[in-house]
Protein backbone atom coordinates (compact mmCIF):
# COMPACT_ATOMS: atom_id res chain seq x y z
CA UNK A 1 0.00 0.00 0.00
CA UNK A 2 1.30 3.51 -0.90
CA UNK A 3 1.01 6.75 1.18
CA UNK A 4 0.10 9.66 -0.99
CA UNK A 5 2.43 12.93 -0.01
CA UNK A 6 0.96 15.94 -0.55
CA UNK A 7 2.20 18.32 -3.18
CA UNK A 8 2.46 21.21 -0.71
CA UNK A 9 5.00 18.70 1.95
CA UNK A 10 7.20 17.78 -1.17
CA UNK A 11 7.56 21.45 -2.44
CA UNK A 12 8.28 22.07 1.44
CA UNK A 13 11.25 19.71 0.86
CA UNK A 14 12.92 20.80 -2.31
CA UNK A 15 12.78 24.07 -0.29
CA UNK A 16 14.35 23.19 2.77
CA UNK A 17 16.98 21.91 0.41
CA UNK A 18 17.60 24.19 -1.70
CA UNK A 19 16.41 27.37 0.48
CA UNK A 20 14.09 30.24 -1.06
CA UNK A 21 16.41 31.61 -3.37
CA UNK A 22 15.28 32.38 -7.24
CA UNK A 23 16.66 32.66 -10.44
CA UNK A 24 16.11 35.64 -12.19
CA UNK A 25 17.73 35.27 -15.77
CA UNK A 26 19.14 38.22 -17.30
CA UNK A 27 18.24 39.77 -20.81
CA UNK A 28 20.27 37.11 -22.86
CA UNK A 29 18.42 33.92 -21.60
CA UNK A 30 15.34 35.74 -20.77
CA UNK A 31 14.53 36.42 -24.30
CA UNK A 32 16.24 32.68 -25.42
CA UNK A 33 13.55 31.15 -23.21
CA UNK A 34 10.62 32.85 -24.82
CA UNK A 35 11.61 32.96 -27.92
CA UNK A 36 13.72 30.08 -29.04
CA UNK A 37 13.69 27.72 -25.76
CA UNK A 38 15.30 24.72 -27.28
CA UNK A 39 18.52 26.22 -27.24
CA UNK A 40 18.77 26.32 -23.27
CA UNK A 41 19.37 22.67 -23.71
CA UNK A 42 21.59 22.47 -26.84
CA UNK A 43 23.31 24.89 -25.11
CA UNK A 44 23.07 22.99 -21.36
CA UNK A 45 24.91 19.80 -23.54
CA UNK A 46 27.80 21.80 -24.57
CA UNK A 47 29.04 22.67 -21.32
CA UNK A 48 28.45 19.33 -19.88
CA UNK A 49 30.94 18.15 -22.41
CA UNK A 50 33.10 20.88 -21.34
CA UNK A 51 33.07 19.61 -18.08
CA UNK A 52 33.33 16.07 -18.66
CA UNK A 53 36.64 16.26 -20.72
CA UNK A 54 38.51 19.41 -19.07
CA UNK A 55 36.75 20.56 -15.45
CA UNK A 56 37.09 17.74 -12.94
CA UNK A 57 39.22 18.50 -9.85
CA UNK A 58 40.58 21.28 -11.92
CA UNK A 59 41.10 25.21 -11.90
CA UNK A 60 38.78 26.52 -14.82
CA UNK A 61 38.87 29.94 -16.72
CA UNK A 62 35.37 30.56 -18.43
CA UNK A 63 36.12 33.11 -21.48
CA UNK A 64 32.91 34.81 -22.25
CA UNK A 65 31.01 33.40 -19.62
CA UNK A 66 27.49 35.57 -20.42
CA UNK A 67 24.83 35.30 -17.66
CA UNK A 68 26.95 32.34 -16.19
CA UNK A 69 23.98 30.09 -17.75
CA UNK A 70 26.73 27.01 -18.03
CA UNK A 71 28.56 27.87 -14.87
CA UNK A 72 26.43 25.30 -12.30
CA UNK A 73 27.99 22.64 -15.07
CA UNK A 74 31.42 23.78 -15.02
CA UNK A 75 31.78 24.40 -11.28
CA UNK A 76 30.09 20.99 -10.41
CA UNK A 77 32.81 19.43 -11.53
CA UNK A 78 35.78 22.02 -10.71
CA UNK A 79 37.93 23.16 -8.04
CA UNK A 80 37.48 26.69 -8.62
CA UNK A 81 35.94 28.44 -11.37
CA UNK A 82 36.48 31.89 -12.83
CA UNK A 83 34.28 33.55 -15.93
CA UNK A 84 34.97 36.60 -17.51
CA UNK A 85 33.00 38.92 -19.96
CA UNK A 86 32.86 41.95 -21.24
CA UNK A 87 29.19 42.05 -20.86
CA UNK A 88 28.64 43.99 -17.39
CA UNK A 89 24.91 43.49 -16.85
CA UNK A 90 25.58 39.78 -17.77
CA UNK A 91 28.26 39.73 -15.55
CA UNK A 92 25.72 40.91 -12.27
CA UNK A 93 23.03 38.37 -13.44
CA UNK A 94 25.59 35.83 -13.26
CA UNK A 95 26.59 36.86 -9.83
CA UNK A 96 23.06 37.05 -8.29
CA UNK A 97 22.44 33.34 -9.29
CA UNK A 98 25.76 31.37 -9.57
CA UNK A 99 27.87 32.98 -7.04
CA UNK A 100 29.46 30.36 -4.29
CA UNK A 101 32.82 30.11 -2.59
CA UNK A 102 34.47 28.46 -5.28
CA UNK A 103 33.47 30.84 -8.03
CA UNK A 104 34.23 34.43 -8.96
CA UNK A 105 32.83 36.53 -11.99
CA UNK A 106 34.72 39.48 -13.63
CA UNK A 107 33.50 41.84 -16.29
CA UNK A 108 36.04 43.14 -18.78
CA UNK A 109 37.64 42.48 -22.29
CA UNK A 110 40.11 39.32 -21.27
CA UNK A 111 41.75 40.07 -25.05
CA UNK A 112 45.72 39.96 -24.53
CA UNK A 113 45.01 39.38 -21.01
CA UNK A 114 46.87 37.00 -18.58
CA UNK A 115 44.01 36.30 -15.56
CA UNK A 116 46.22 33.87 -13.84
CA UNK A 117 47.36 30.01 -14.17
CA UNK A 118 44.25 28.10 -15.07
CA UNK A 119 44.67 24.04 -15.80
CA UNK A 120 41.41 24.35 -18.12
CA UNK A 121 39.99 27.14 -19.96
CA UNK A 122 36.74 26.70 -21.85
CA UNK A 123 35.12 29.03 -24.21
CA UNK A 124 31.68 28.41 -26.09
CA UNK A 125 29.84 30.24 -28.70
CA UNK A 126 32.71 33.44 -28.52
CA UNK A 127 35.48 33.21 -31.06
CA UNK A 128 32.93 33.54 -33.87
CA UNK A 129 32.09 37.31 -32.22
CA UNK A 130 35.75 37.87 -32.39
CA UNK A 131 36.68 40.23 -35.36
CA UNK A 132 39.25 38.48 -37.70
CA UNK A 133 42.08 40.26 -37.14
CA UNK A 134 41.77 39.85 -33.37
CA UNK A 135 41.84 35.93 -33.72
CA UNK A 136 45.11 35.30 -33.42
CA UNK A 137 44.63 37.56 -30.01
CA UNK A 138 41.96 35.16 -28.95
CA UNK A 139 43.51 31.88 -29.24
CA UNK A 140 46.91 33.56 -27.36
CA UNK A 141 44.87 34.45 -24.42
CA UNK A 142 43.93 31.10 -24.41
CA UNK A 143 46.77 29.84 -24.30
CA UNK A 144 48.35 32.67 -21.64
CA UNK A 145 46.06 31.63 -19.47
CA UNK A 146 46.78 27.74 -19.63
CA UNK A 147 49.37 25.66 -17.52
CA UNK A 148 52.03 23.59 -19.36
CA UNK A 149 49.56 20.44 -19.33
CA UNK A 150 45.87 22.39 -19.29
CA UNK A 151 42.89 21.52 -21.33
CA UNK A 152 41.05 24.12 -23.59
CA UNK A 153 37.45 23.02 -25.20
CA UNK A 154 36.66 25.77 -28.07
CA UNK A 155 33.13 25.61 -29.41
CA UNK A 156 31.67 28.00 -32.19
CA UNK A 157 28.68 27.26 -34.15
CA UNK A 158 30.04 25.70 -38.15
CA UNK A 159 30.27 27.82 -41.44
CA UNK A 160 28.21 24.80 -43.07
CA UNK A 161 25.44 25.70 -40.59
CA UNK A 162 25.36 29.34 -41.21
CA UNK A 163 22.42 29.01 -43.97
CA UNK A 164 19.98 27.90 -41.39
CA UNK A 165 20.77 30.53 -38.82
CA UNK A 166 18.60 33.68 -38.09
CA UNK A 167 19.15 37.14 -39.34
CA UNK A 168 20.60 38.51 -35.47
CA UNK A 169 21.92 35.38 -35.23
CA UNK A 170 23.89 36.37 -38.37
CA UNK A 171 24.48 40.27 -37.60
CA UNK A 172 26.51 39.11 -34.42
CA UNK A 173 28.80 36.37 -36.07
CA UNK A 174 31.52 38.17 -37.53
CA UNK A 175 33.80 35.13 -38.14
CA UNK A 176 32.44 31.82 -38.26
CA UNK A 177 34.93 28.81 -38.53
CA UNK A 178 34.07 25.64 -40.20
CA UNK A 179 36.26 22.47 -39.45
CA UNK A 180 39.47 23.20 -40.94
CA UNK A 181 39.73 27.13 -40.02
CA UNK A 182 39.26 25.78 -36.39
CA UNK A 183 41.63 23.45 -36.31
CA UNK A 184 44.42 25.46 -38.07
CA UNK A 185 43.93 28.10 -35.24
CA UNK A 186 44.12 26.19 -32.53
CA UNK A 187 46.97 23.77 -33.68
CA UNK A 188 48.66 26.99 -33.90
CA UNK A 189 49.10 26.94 -30.20
CA UNK A 190 48.63 23.62 -29.27
CA UNK A 191 50.41 20.40 -30.09
CA UNK A 192 47.05 18.65 -29.95
CA UNK A 193 43.94 19.23 -31.35
CA UNK A 194 40.71 16.84 -30.91
CA UNK A 195 37.92 17.74 -33.17
CA UNK A 196 34.31 16.92 -32.11
CA UNK A 197 30.87 18.27 -33.29
CA UNK A 198 27.39 17.96 -31.53
CA UNK A 199 24.11 18.24 -33.72
CA UNK A 200 21.33 19.26 -31.19
CA UNK A 201 22.48 17.60 -27.93
CA UNK A 202 24.62 15.02 -29.51
CA UNK A 203 28.00 14.92 -29.74
CA UNK A 204 29.56 12.60 -32.11
CA UNK A 205 33.05 12.39 -34.16
CA UNK A 206 31.01 12.46 -37.26
CA UNK A 207 32.09 14.63 -40.89
CA UNK A 208 33.31 17.78 -40.07
CA UNK A 209 30.66 19.53 -42.87
CA UNK A 210 27.57 18.09 -41.19
CA UNK A 211 28.16 19.02 -37.66
CA UNK A 212 26.30 21.75 -36.58
CA UNK A 213 28.55 22.81 -34.12
CA UNK A 214 32.16 22.63 -33.44
CA UNK A 215 33.72 21.65 -30.16
CA UNK A 216 37.55 20.93 -30.35
CA UNK A 217 40.14 20.06 -27.62
CA UNK A 218 43.11 21.25 -27.36
CA UNK A 219 46.31 20.45 -25.09
CA UNK A 220 49.96 20.20 -24.84
CA UNK A 221 50.22 23.87 -25.52
CA UNK A 222 52.94 25.11 -27.78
Amino acid sequence: MTHPTSESSLWQGVKDLIGDTALTLGQHWSFNLRNDPKRLPFVLARYKFAARMACKNRAVLELGCSEGIGTPILAEFAAHYTGIDMDAPAIEAAKVNFSAENRQFLAGDFLGKSLGTFSSVVSLDVVEHIVPEMEDAYFDTVAMNLSDDGIAVIGTPNKTSEAYASPMSKAGHVNVFDGAHLMKAMSRVFHNVLPFGINDEVVHTGYSPMCHYLVYVGCNRR
